[in-house]
């Protein structure tokens, strides 16, 4: 089995591994002659790490996707989730994000992956196919969700981007969204905020100490935030190569965004204080708290709040997105 396939079209490049189907090394051809490569790659690729690394963190990078999504904390949860018990899982966010697709090649500017699930899940398999748009500096995707029975999922695209190394040198862009849901247990490392009920902006959020929406941070952190509601669109002004990263989805069918604001906050292995990124992930989940919590019992589900997709065999779930990127002038 090949582990990659690579796609170059007039605009830029990409690859797609076999595990997880990853989609990395994604460069992009500017209008201004510049190539920016905007997705995030783990500093401990290639190194020996722990035999019990999940293979999804062993190879973190890039873009994927998540069935079921969720890697359950092990830390109680807390505020009005209080009571609620996520369970382990064998997979974080699912068999797909931990095994080899089968790749194929569809041409120059075209891959297509797929995974078939094991017998014993009611996912049949999933698959996926990542084009370069001719003409512009951007990648289009199309994914693809088979059952065995009739079932109700969490599910979450897991794209993870780049953040320059200067405090403040990246700018988060967003649409109208509903209310920012604080993540309810300790996932590994500190927050950058204080635990708060639902809330309605960021300002609040911070307590005007500092603008949530410049990135990176000034201190070490690790923090988890949902945004409901939220239209099908967000960007990653990256200020120090002048460029903004953009991420479209149909939030129709993804109506959360979940922001994993990696902030080299996590000392455990194979963070150790080192890893600095942003995940933007649209979901339609519970946070990442999994399968288990896709119930009307959640927070999330008596705020109105869909946190599961519900797919028959006979018609299978699909959905497309773009990333794309565009220069910005400097400043």
């Amino acid at each position: 089995m090949n582990h990659s396939r690579t796609l170059r079209w007039d605009c830029g490049s990409a690859k797609m591994m076999a595990i997880g189907a990853m989609l990395t090394d994604v460069t992009f051809d500017l209008p201004d002659r510049r190539q920016v490569s905007p997705l995030h790659k783990a500093p401990w690729l290639g190194k020996d790490l722990p035999p019990n690394t999940p293979p999804l963190l062993a190879h973190l990078q890039g873009e994927w996707p998540c069935v079921p999504f969720g890697a359950p904390p092990v830390a109680p949860l807390n505020g009005a989730w209080k009571g609620l018990h996520p369970k382990p899982v064998r997979w974080p966010h699912g068999y797909g994000a931990n095994h080899p697709w089968v790749l194929t090649q569809d041409g120059p500017n075209m891959v297509t992956a797929r995974i078939d699930y094991p017998n014993n899940s009611p996912i049949a398999s999933l698959s996926r196919q990542v084009r370069g748009r001719p003409g512009k500096p951007a990648l289009e995707i199309t994914f693809e969700i088979r059952v065995r029975c009739t079932t109700q999922v969490p599910v979450g695209l897991h794209p993870v981007f780049r953040l320059p190394e200067a405090v403040g040198d990246a700018r988060l862009i967003l649409g109208r969204h509903g209310k920012i849901w604080s993540y309810p247990s300790d996932s590994g490392g500190v927050s950058a905020f204080e635990y708060r009920e639902p809330i309605a902006t960021f300002e609040e959020l911070a307590n005007g100490a500092f603008d949530p929406l410049n990135l990176p941070y000034r201190t070490a952190s690790e923090t988890l935030l949902l945004l409901g509601n939220i239209e099908g669109h967000v960007s990653l002004q990256n200020n120090a190569e002048n460029y903004r990263a953009t991420l479209t989805w149909d939030a129709e069918a993804l109506p959360s965004l979940m922001l994993w604001i990696s902030n080299m906050g996590r000392q455990s292995a194979p963070w150790q204080g080192q890893h600095l990124a942003l995940g933007l992930e649209p979901v339609c989940a519970p946070f990442d708290l999994g399968q288990a919590m896709i119930g009307p019992e959640t927070p999330l589900a008596k705020a109105g709040t869909k946190t599961a997709v519900s797919i028959h065999p006979d018609t299978p779930w699909r959905t497309q997105y773009a990333i794309g990127v565009e220069p910005v002038l400097s400043h």
